[in-house]
């Protein structure tokens, strides 16, 4: 009798772990009874990390529909494999996978995220062409290959304006530019320092982008950069999920706290429920997140939608197909009493009742009189990150439900990316309180960096 599995497509090979995705996801699977069950691409060199949670692993040839395929068909004969799925918040260098591991959930008759719209969710640019199309609320925005280019489409842009990579993840080489001198030192950085980033592999591979207006471009990882209008007023997240074709917009977190280095954005501190939006401006931000998911046509995903409230209303930053980081799974289960991971295997093996469940956890959330808070430690200087001196403090204080830190060892670079050294998550009164526990938190623990190097 075959067994009921699932099959995890991994694209991480980095020698530190870059996302806590497949783990979550298995435990919530064992617990039901299914086999874990994890592919990965041949060479790759931290094979045992696969075989460290998983019931079996197999080694594909490429990242391809067909590899993926042709690994199902082996394991037909022993198990009935119920769901594929990925991180398919970003690309990989060897391929986009979400979208192939969508297409092949596809041909193989399985639940799959419409595979367009992730590539639209994943290349900002491509999700920036899909809201002027449908005239949803955005800013101008560009792609530039080289200097002079980025000098023409700037001028065009305006400035203040955000420079970025298309693809990309931990806010790697992201930076507000207020005049020209700014942005040519920003992307003179960028194609210097774009393979030292630890989440390089997220740029993708290069590619030609679909014509656009009669014209052809390529996507050049290292090359290419991504200008946006600046986008001014409180920035925040809603935490959606689309059961189906349905866009449930469930979570809503404003970011107290950002800071921003030579080449990154930190978020520093976030509290939901949100402590700056009316009732009125949170219906508006989840109507919008609505509005764009259905325009980039995405299905059956858990979404970490990013956007700034204007003086206009909502505009998008972002949209992730996959669970938010730091502790936003803490914020489903404990505003919506929902576990994205168990939520998430429901969509993809088709059982009932999610929505149901969806429409609960918004009820909950609408009734929340409890604040809560999730907060972040980044190194102050780059180099070899050696442990958190300190942590006590943490286990001591009433408000503290939870916190985790980066595995030490590494070396970092405190400039061009986001580095989560540690991440808590805690319970407050307000925003008032939630920056006082930030702050106390700063001044009790303290980070070692060994050997530093020029970032």
């Amino acid at each position: 009798m075959k067994q009921d599995a699932i099959l995890f497509i991994d694209v991480d090979d980095s020698s530190s772990v870059r996302y806590n995705y497949r783990e979550p996801h298995f435990a919530v699977a064992r617990a039901q009874g299914l086999v874990c069950l994890t592919a990965g691409i041949a060479g790759r060199r931290h094979v045992q990390r696969l075989r460290d949670d998983s019931d079996g692993v197999f080694l594909l040839d490429a990242l391809s529909e067909e590899a993926i395929l042709e690994v199902v068909g082996q394991l037909d004969e022993h198990y009935q494999i119920r769901g594929i799925f990925c991180q398919a918040g970003h690309p990989s260098a060897q391929g986009e996978v979400g979208c192939i591991v969508a297409r092949a959930c596809q041909r193989l008759g399985l639940v799959y995220s419409n595979p367009e719209a992730v590539a639209a969710c994943n290349n900002k640019l491509l999700m920036r062409r899909v809201l002027k199309q449908h005239a949803i609320r955005s800013v101008p925005f560009a792609l530039c290959n080289n200097e002079q280019q980025l000098q023409q489409q700037a001028e065009r842009v305006g400035y203040p304006l955000i420079a970025k990579p298309p693809f990309g993840g931990a806010s790697a080489f992201i930076k507000k530019c207020s005049n020209w001198a700014e942005l040519q030192g920003h992307y003179a950085l960028f194609v210097r320092d774009h393979a030292a980033a630890a989440y390089a592999d997220f740029y993708g591979c290069a590619h030609p982008l679909p014509e656009h207006d009669g014209q052809r471009q390529d996507y050049i990882p290292g090359r290419s950069i991504l200008l946006e209008g600046y986008i001014p007023g409180i920035e925040g997240s809603v935490e959606c999920v689309v059961a189906g074709e349905r866009v449930h917009p469930l979570l809503i977190n404003e970011k107290l706290l950002l800071t921003e280095r030579s080449g990154t954005v930190l978020e520093n501190l976030l509290i939901s429920p949100p402590a700056s939006f009316t009732d009125s401006q949170c219906e508006q931000i989840r109507e919008y997140a609505v509005a764009c998911l259905h325009a980039v046509g995405l299905t059956n995903a858990v979404v970490h939608f990013e956007f700034r409230m204007t003086e206009d209303g909502p505009v998008v930053i972002e949209i992730n197909p996959r669970v938010g980081g730091l502790y936003v799974n803490a914020a489903f289960r404990d505003l919506a009493g929902i576990d994205p991971y168990q939520l998430y295997l429901g969509l993809l093996m088709g059982e009932p009742g999610t929505t149901a469940r969806l429409e609960a956890g918004a009820r909950k959330v609408a009734q929340a009189g409890q604040h809560y808070a999730m907060l972040a430690i980044y190194p102050q200087r780059s180099g070899r990150f050696e442990g958190i001196e300190g942590v006590e403090f943490l286990d001591r204080n009433a408000a503290v439900l939870e916190y985790a830190q980066q595995e030490p060892g590494h070396l970092i670079d405190a400039d061009i990316e986001e580095h989560y050294l540690l991440k808590c998550w805690a319970k407050v009164q307000d925003a008032a309180h939630a920056r006082a526990l930030h702050d106390a938190v700063i001044e009790q623990l303290r980070v070692v960096i060994d050997n530093p190097v020029t970032g």
